[in-house]
């Protein structure tokens, strides 16, 4: 089990400060497939990177906990960290061309990360290099391809595979296919719905698409101005949405049957988050406000097994 308690992050500028997360819980399931859910700002890949500790200057982690299969990810030193990262968790981004050495072969830098963690021998790092390379859908004799002769798809089907080398026990994608062309998306979330079952690790994929989301999560978190206003699982919060952002998200998610149904925006747009707020950071957007809500922060609670929700409706 992951468990997230209360974690606080955000960017430090010369003459501001943005709190990008604020306070967040959340438990992700061993074997779990979580969702998270929100539009471009909200702090969706703040909370991520700060997670996994992660998160570069000027980005802060100003107060919480992450604990991964029982061990407080924040108290590690650097070295300790090194030393679990890729074999408990290991992390796919955005784009693939970032994190791959344009310069190495692709076998030669998956085959570093498994040498660096386990002390097996190149040749047996190379056998575990083709097998992780197979399972994404990559024919063996690209192993020599340097990330340049490679598609855009199989550039990040190799990241996928390196974050796979060392069969962690969680995977945090960070809206893998983003840059990707939308047969190519389609593909690459198969292969990791396919492996996720297969290799039963727990996932936290992010996105800002929530009918994604809706089609392949067990459970899914809905982040507004960087905070988790519901949580639940997927079907639930699907046919029942609490938060009235959830509602207007799912509202704004087309039928698939065909069936014409009236479509509504969300009026207004998120509140600065380098800026205090005192209230519900939603009030200035949602249909069912009332007094207390300016004021007063609702507060983040369970009001039905499994479902969390920070409204003052409940």
């Amino acid at each position: 089990m992951v468990e997230v308690l209360n974690l606080k992050a955000g960017y430090r500028f010369r003459k501001k400060v943005v709190k990008a997360v604020n306070n967040v819980t959340l438990r992700i399931y061993d074997e779990d497939f979580l969702g998270i859910a929100g539009e471009s700002g909200c702090g969706k890949s703040t909370l991520v990177l700060a997670m996994l500790r992660l998160l570069k200057s000027p980005g802060y982690i100003e107060s919480g906990k992450v604990i991964i299969n029982g061990i407080n990810i924040f108290e590690l030193s650097d070295e300790a960290l090194s030393k679990v990262r890729w074999k408990e968790f290991s992390f796919v981004p955005q784009s693939s061309m970032n994190s791959l050495n344009p310069v190495m072969k692709i076998k030669d830098q998956i085959a570093d990360a498994v040498i660096r963690h386990t002390r097996v021998s190149k040749h047996d790092a190379y056998r575990t290099v083709e097998k992780v390379l197979q399972l994404v859908g990559i024919p063996v004799d690209r192993m020599d391809s340097y990330p340049h002769q490679l598609s855009g798809g199989m550039r990040q089907r190799v990241v996928i595979a390196m974050a796979l080398s060392l069969s962690p026990k969680l995977i945090v994608f960070d809206e893998p296919t983003t840059a990707l062309d939308v047969v190519v998306q389609r593909s690459i979330l198969e292969k990791i719905f396919e492996l996720q079952r297969e290799k039963r690790f727990s996932s936290i994929f992010v996105t800002h698409d929530i009918s994604l989301l809706l089609e392949i999560s067990r459970h899914i978190a809905i982040m507004y101005a960087g905070e988790i206003v519901e949580y639940g699982g997927t079907a639930a919060v699907y046919e029942n949405p609490l938060h009235p952002y959830t509602r207007g998200l799912i509202v704004a998610v087309p039928s698939i049957s065909g069936q014409i149904k009236e479509y509504k925006s969300i009026p207004g747009r998120p509140p600065d988050l380098s800026e205090h707020i005192t209230g519900c950071p939603f009030y200035e957007r949602c249909d069912f406000r009332k007094k207390i809500c300016f004021h007063e922060h609702p507060e983040y609670k369970e009001v039905d097994r499994g479902r969390w929700v920070s409204c003052h409706l409940y």
